[in-house]
């Protein structure tokens, strides 16, 4: 069967029109599922702007910030500023940053991720978030700060009530999220745990016990 030229032509406009579609489909659909990761996020800045942070709870302030110095950074990252001067233990900040840029839902719990609610500003001291103990201030390269201040745990306890950055409403209404409570866990560590652990020295291996040397037997005469 022969075809027409101008039917091969649309033939090939209508292929080359749907695969147009189809890419734009699928990149129309990634860019959603990020965006939806993103409000997933309790930050949703790169945690790589992150030059400084500062933990506060009933137990103590800590400050951690960026290494620079060449030598240092050889064994950490990020070092403790407030209230030692102590390099700091890299595991304990990566999990303190994987809780504040994870994506909080979880396709198995429909109660999972991070829940938005509006409430009275009269209400606010329910929530624990009126005078807050538990904090975390983030400076960012720019030396933009971020703040995040935690409050009581929900009614089902698996979850507690936060701010971010504190926002003040002009009204008569504020914003207020639900978020995991894994993170107090994490900003509640002692002071000890945030420490680079001291290395431990190699023992060099023993050296193996000299055997006596067997004397030669000697025939009778």
């Amino acid at each position: 069967m022969k075809f027409q030229r101008s039917t091969l032509i649309l033939m090939g406009l209508a292929l080359g029109l749907t695969g147009v579609v189809y890419v734009f489909e699928i990149q129309g659909k990634t860019q959603q599922q990020e965006i939806q990761a993103k409000q997933q996020q309790i930050f949703s800045f790169p945690k790589d702007e992150i030059q400084s942070f500062t933990i506060t709870n009933p137990q103590q302030t800590l400050t951690l910030e960026r290494v620079t110095n060449a030598d240092e950074l050889k064994k950490s990252p990020w070092k403790i500023t407030a209230p030692i001067q102590f390099l700091a233990n890299p595991a304990s900040v990566d999990y303190l940053l994987r809780e504040l840029f994870k994506n909080q839902s979880n396709p198995s719990d429909v109660n999972s991720g991070i829940q938005k609610l509006t409430v009275s500003a009269e209400k606010i001291k329910d929530y624990g978030l009126d005078t807050v103990t538990d904090k975390i201030e983030i400076k960012l390269k720019n030396n933009t700060i971020h703040r995040l201040n935690l409050g009581n745990i929900d009614f089902r306890g698996d979850s507690l009530y936060a701010q971010i950055d504190s926002p003040q409403s002009s009204g008569k209404e504020v914003s207020i999220l639900v978020i995991s409570k894994d993170i107090l866990s994490t900003i509640n560590r002692p002071l000890e745990e945030w420490k680079l652990p001291p290395e431990i020295p190699q023992t060099p291996p023993t050296p193996p016990t000299p055997q006596p040397t067997p004397r030669p037997s000697v025939s009778p005469k």
